[in-house]
């Protein structure tokens, strides 16, 4: 039987502990500070979509409110000048850079590119399935190469598997859900050995959590008029996810053929808190902190459990439950986590997404708890 505790006391507990993350400062010890998890409100606690639980920064905010009075008009200016702003910091031209309705769009776009005619996607598995679903759904076919034992894309495999029918090889590093990354200097000498027609597209959603970023960015290899496409979003780093902002970086006659399978003008919102946030880096170093903060939680409680994980580099964690994931996710929503679905191939591993401070802290203690028995 647990101690019974009110949610106005987990309410009081994390408004305080969440003060403490926002200003840098983290409690010096002791788990026996926070309540346990059953305690977590009247609805289950979100670790599940690879958010931002901290949300907006403040020039973003302010930016969303400012842009309301024009939200009535497509956003097309402002499209373009965000285009060139990106350009800039990146060392190409606005020709070099697409605005997508979050990054899936750009995904969605690679994977009409890849499918149509019958087209071959080279994936690895378990990866982000958005773009081999989407190639098999307009009937292209998809190869499917498991990770290496260090649960990282197994690149050598990657390019055996390479057929006269290959279109697109895709690359999600970080990867989700396992959070490992290839260094890029092992990405980019794969990308050197593929023929010049198949196009790489790399998924760089949760590289800007990485210190490391510019390392292991394949930016580089569109500037130097490679075959590759480099996918990133707004809904990580800068806590966008709800509004649908990501942009995809290539050649220009890679943009130009990828804008003419656009469907639709982003969010006027959207683009005025992505262009803010784009330029609010303190925000983005503290977002970082933050998010390394639940890391740093989930993996000491881990280590505690002698539970393996994968080495992430994104804001979840990938972790070895030692038994069933399905029971093991339907014991969390007892205890009020919904922490997503299983991987068929790893049975009985888990991927939690990093909530805020105190929720990292709760769901520590929902897993002494459970392994306690």
């Amino acid at each position: 039987m647990g101690t019974t505790i009110s949610r106005r006391a987990v309410i009081g507990v994390s408004r305080a502990l969440l003060a403490g993350v926002a200003l840098g400062v983290l409690p010096r010890s002791g788990a026996a500070q926070y309540p346990p998890s059953r305690a977590a409100a009247s609805g289950a606690i979100r670790l599940a979509g690879n958010e931002n639980p901290y949300g907006p920064g403040p020039a973003a905010r302010a930016a969303i409110e400012a842009a309301i009075p024009d939200s009535w008009k497509y956003p097309i200016l402002e499209e373009m000048a965000f285009k060139a702003v990106i350009a800039e910091r990146e060392g190409l031209t606005p020709q070099h850079v697409l605005i997508g309705d979050g990054s899936s769009e750009i995904l969605h776009i690679a994977a009409l590119i890849a499918g149509s005619g019958g087209g071959e996607l080279i994936t690895a598995t378990p990866t982000f399935s958005f773009v081999a679903e989407h190639v098999r759904a307009i009937g292209g076919s998809v190869r499917e190469i498991p990770l290496d034992s260090g649960m990282r894309h197994d690149l050598k495999a990657m390019r055996a598997a390479v057929s006269p029918a290959t279109k697109l090889v895709y690359v999600c590093n970080p990867n989700n859900p396992t959070g490992t990354l290839v260094p890029g200097a092992e990405l980019r000498e794969f990308i050197a050995t593929l023929p010049r027609e198949i196009t790489v597209l790399v998924d760089e959603a949760y590289l800007e959590l990485a210190s490391d970023m510019s390392e292991a960015s394949v930016v580089d290899r569109v500037r130097a008029g490679d075959n590759v496409i480099v996918a990133r979003t707004f809904s990580k780093l800068h806590g966008l996810a709800g509004l649908r902002i990501g942009y995809a970086l290539a050649r220009p006659d890679l943009i130009k053929r990828m804008a003419a399978l656009k469907l639709v003008a982003v969010s006027s919102l959207g683009l005025a808190a992505a262009s803010a946030s784009y330029g609010d880096l303190p925000f983005q170093a503290l977002s970082r902190k933050n998010l390394a903060a639940g890391v740093t939680i989930t993996t000491a409680a881990l280590d505690e459990l002698k539970l393996p994980y994968a080495p992430t580099r994104a804001n979840f964690v990938f972790f070895d439950t030692g038994q069933p994931a399905a029971g093991f996710l339907a014991a969390m929503r007892e205890r009020s986590f919904s922490l997503g679905r299983p991987f068929p191939q790893y049975p009985s591993w888990c991927r939690v997404s990093m909530g805020t401070f105190p929720q990292m802290q709760l769901f520590a203690n929902a897993l002494r708890a459970h392994y306690a028995g």
